[in-house]
Order: structure tokens, then sequence, then C-alpha cells
């Protein structure tokens, strides 16, 4: 049995789609939202590729197949950019959900509207495929996808990590890479295979980062947190935080509404630190942050981050205060243990203060 190089590419990409599914399914760790849109993705890219091997098999053979060739290219046009829609909605949190879908569905429109005219996808009668005078807007739609993906996959990363992490750069340069080789050499058709490896990078990516992630608070974990410790190689802020008088909150009130402050306080953190640097619960009712950028605005922070505090402690007067300690480390010239002890020193003077407060009030 002959086989030619392509469809041997196609069927290794099918067996890497086939693999990723098998992957998500058995996954213990996503939610069910990630699972449905990530093998959304797999099945979606399957159906493109499947499409655009169908076209590739019968462009220029029995005309009476071009109604099949026809059909083939456009649920293929269709649907590619719609993968990269998808794959921000399983790989991020994206904003307005319902307008990208109008988006996608007003694209669908206009490929099937300009079908009936040759404007994008033109079969000819002889059989062969050519490109319309409107391909360009399907590549404009096409582009418009995969940059909307990777911005939605970076801010996400960006909402942990004060930088993406050097893996997640690789794999959005690897998918640009290999797209805009196929739309230089058309013939190549390469394309559905570097967006299925890349989506399984990406897929891949996202269970390590919510591996490192706090199951509560959605914050960086201990582990986390103490391995970043060691990797400081730059001056950096050390930020501590605990929650005041929380095993009182507990006792009290239970531990779900504990549970919630601890959500709460843990969003208030990733809002004002998170575009500066890392944050961390450390466990129970600790938190750290780690900042990397502008070091010099920490008092401003902390300001902020004690004022939204108090915001919420007006709102609800069960909502417990919060203690901040912090240190200036530089890996040149400090003692790292030195520099967690002054700042831990300095958040245990401010929740005595705290206590005192409270008793005095």
């Amino acid at each position: 049995i002959k086989m030619d190089l392509y469809t041997a590419i196609v069927i290794i990409t099918v067996g890497l789609l086939i693999v990723t599914i098998i992957d998500i399914r058995h996954n213990r760790i996503i939610n069910s939202k990630m699972k449905k849109y990530s093998i959304l993705v797999c099945l979606l890219l399957g159906i493109s590729l499947f499409c655009e091997w169908v076209g590739v098999k019968i462009d220029g053979a029995d005309v009476s197949l071009i109604g099949v060739h026809n059909a083939a290219k456009l649920i293929e046009f269709c649907l590619a950019p719609l993968i990269c829609a998808v794959a921000a909605i399983s790989y991020s949190k994206i904003k307005r959900p319902r307008l990208v879908a109008i988006v996608m569905a007003l694209h669908i429109i206009f490929e099937i509207w300009a079908m009936h005219y040759n404007y994008v996808i033109a079969v000819d009668a002889k059989n062969y495929y050519h490109r319309g005078p409107l391909y360009f807007i399907y590549v404009l739609m096409f582009s418009a996808s995969i940059i909307y993906c990777f911005i939605a996959v970076l801010r996400e990363e960006i909402c942990h990590y004060a930088k993406p992490a050097p893996e997640l750069l690789a794999t959005l340069i690897f998918l640009a890479g290999g797209i805009g080789l196929q739309m230089v050499y058309s013939n190549l058709r390469v394309d559905y295979m570097c967006v299925a490896i890349g989506n399984y990078f990406l897929y891949n990516h996202r269970c390590v980062v919510i591996l490192r992630m706090d199951g509560l608070t959605y914050l960086l974990n201990r582990r986390c947190y103490e391995k970043d410790l060691e990797k400081i190689s730059a001056p950096a802020m050390l930020i501590y935080m605990d929650v005041n008088n929380f095993k009182t909150v507990n006792d009290t009130y239970g531990h779900a509404v504990g549970d919630r402050y601890l959500k709460l306080v843990g969003s208030q953190i990733q809002e004002v630190y998170g575009r500066h640097g890392s944050c961390y619960r450390c466990g129970g009712d600790e938190f750290c942050v780690i900042l990397t950028k502008e070091l010099n605005k920490t008092g401003e922070l902390n300001e902020r981050f004690l004022a939204k505090v108090q915001q919420r402690q007006k709102k609800d007067g069960r909502f417990p205060g919060v203690s901040i300690g912090f240190a200036n480390f530089d890996p040149a010239t400090d003692q790292l243990k030195v520099m967690i002890e002054q700042a831990d020193e300095m958040m245990y003077q401010a929740k005595q203060k705290a206590k005192i407060a409270a008793v005095q009030g």
C-alpha cells in the first residue's frame, strides 16, 4: 500500500489528537469546563484536518465531486478560526464570551454566503480549488483568532506570575512559526499538525499551572512558593500577610465562612499585587507576595490592599483584618533566612497591634 507524506502527517496528527483526548478524559485535576472545551478543540482540529485532506485528495479529480470539494473547504474555513476561540476559552478566562460567539457565528454566515459567489472558496468546473477575491478576509479572521488566543492565554498567565513562563512563550512562538510557514508555503500543509502539537503543549502547561495553584484561593501554593524563593536571582520584596483572629472566625461562624473570607483575601491580594509579582497562599491563613517589579511602590501597594480590606470590613463587620510585614531581599548581599525572619517579625508586631486595638475598641 502506497502512502504519501501528507497522508502520513494526517494520520500521525489524528493519533496525537486521540492521545490528547484520552489524556483529557482521564485527567483528575482539571474542571469539567476545561475538559469539555479542550476535547472540543481536538474534535474541531480533527474535523478541519480531515476536510483539508479530503480537499487535497479530490482536487482536480472527478467533476462529480465538486459538491464534496466545496463542502469540505467550507467546513474547514468555518471551523479554523473557531479552534483558536475555543482554545482561548479552555485555557484562560476570557471576557465577553457571548461577543466571541457572535463574531464566530457571523464569520460562518459570511463563509456560507461567500461560497455561493466564489468570493473565498472557488472550485472551478474541473474541480480545482482556487482562492477567491475575498480570501484575505478569511486570513484576517484566522489571524485575529490566533492573536486573540495568544493574548487570552498570556493574560491568564500574568494573573499568576509577574511574567509569562518561558515554555509558554516558546509554545506560542512555535505555533506562530508553524502557521506562518504554512501561509508562506501553502503546499506544505503542516499547519494543523503544528496546531495539534501546540494545543497539547498549551493543555499540558495549563495542567502544570493548576498543580501549582492553591485549590481554595487560586493563588500559587506553598510548594511553588518554596521553589520560587530558591530561584530569586535579582532584588525582590518579600511581603508576608496573616489574617487576624482567623481561628475565632472559624470557631464562631464556621469553616464555610472562613473559607469564603480566605477566598476574598486571596482575590484582593491578586488584584493589588498580581501585576508586580507572584502571590501565594502558604497555608492556613498565611499569604506571601514576592514582588519583582517596581519595588519602590511596596508601601503604596500595601496601603491600597489594606484600604480594600477596610472597605470589606465596613460592608461586613465579621470580615477579619490582615497584618503585613515586608523586607527587601537582595541575593547579592542578604541572607534569605534573615530577610524572611525580618518580614515575619514585622508582621507579628502588626498583628499584636491589631489585637491591642481590638481589645481597646
